[in-house]
């Protein structure tokens, strides 16, 4: 359920707001993002304690216009397909899932009327983000992945909602969407809800990138500060972003001290982190620089991979 590309994410966001917080003590920081661990479990099953009673809601409303007595207050709109969804039926008789809500302490979440109605009428208006969804798609799991990705995750109130239970959600953010639609996609396949548990013991995993990263990058802020400015250019290495340059210290951290890791996964995997966080012209910017970092740590001999760190491809 979660993997290194999911760490460094979080990795990069915890390292950064702590610098801005000027926290420098890696091992509460590091034992702070392992408990962080329970309340992205909370967030998690929390969006599907959403999507629950948003089909719960359009049932309601589906009902109430079927009631109407004239013609044009009867009329449907993409959001009375959620009516009848099958994905609470699949979620109600789902044994892990239902779990997971007791794990969690979320069976009698609230979710105010108020939220619902907010977010029927915005699909049931077409004006979820970027995308136009239709009343068949809508039937099925992939048009609640579309409803989850487009309308709620990329709505006004969603993370404000979130954030009132996770204080870390900011940081989880990216996770957890990347993970609730994943969980959709398996449950449209006939699997079941994950193991909540299985997924907080992956989540608190004493995963070696973890504790490294936190106590090379808090303790020394300026790590491979010299190895990242000789190759900056004409570029002024003051104006260089901030996070840019965390994202070059951590591919250097991986780099050198990570031999299992190949150095094309790790070129690659910080590239794409700088697309995410920073501009476009930032991430070809921040690829550049690695490719020249790269070479003059090899020729120093600051890079030495074994085992399946020695895969190129």
């Amino acid at each position: 359920m979660i993997n290194r590309h999911h760490l460094r994410v979080k990795l990069l966001q915890w390292i950064f707001a702590s610098r801005q917080q000027g926290q420098d003590d890696y091992t509460l920081v590091t034992q702070q993002f392992q408990n962080s661990a329970t309340l992205s479990l909370r967030s998690l099953v929390m969006a599907f304690v959403l999507l629950e009673r948003l089909i719960q809601y359009a049932k309601l409303r589906d009902e109430e216009r079927s009631g109407k007595l004239l013609e044009r207050n009867r009329q449907t709109g993409p959001g009375h397909a959620l009516a009848n969804h099958p994905l609470a039926e699949i979620l109600e008789n789902d044994s892990l899932y239902r779990k997971a809500l007791q794990l969690c302490a979320v069976e009698h979440l609230e979710v105010t009327s108020d939220m619902m109605r907010a977010l029927f009428d915005h699909i049931n208006e077409g004006k979820c983000a970027g995308t136009k969804i239709g009343f068949d798609e809508l039937r099925g799991i992939v048009g609640i992945k579309t409803i989850f990705e487009k309308c709620i995750s990329s709505g006004d109130w969603y993370s404000p909602w979130q954030s009132e239970h996770n204080l870390y959600w900011d940081s989880d953010r990216y996770l957890i969407d990347r993970q609730v639609l994943q969980i959709l996609l398996k449950l449209s396949e006939g699997e079941s809800f994950p193991d909540a548990q299985g997924i907080l013991k992956a989540w608190q995993s004493d995963d070696r990138l973890v504790s490294t990263m936190f106590k090379e990058l808090l303790q020394d802020s300026t790590a491979y500060q010299s190895l990242i400015e000789a190759h900056t250019g004409q570029w002024d290495p003051e104006r260089l972003a901030r996070v840019d340059f965390l994202i070059l210290q951590m591919a250097c951290v991986e780099l050198s001290l990570f031999p299992e890791i190949p150095v094309k996964v790790t070129i690659n995997e910080y590239i794409e982190l700088a697309k995410v966080y920073s501009t476009p012209q930032s991430a070809a910017f921040v690829n550049g620089l690695l490719d020249k970092i790269k070479a003059d740590m090899q020729q120093k001999g600051l890079i030495s991979k074994s085992g399946r760190g020695l895969v190129e491809s």
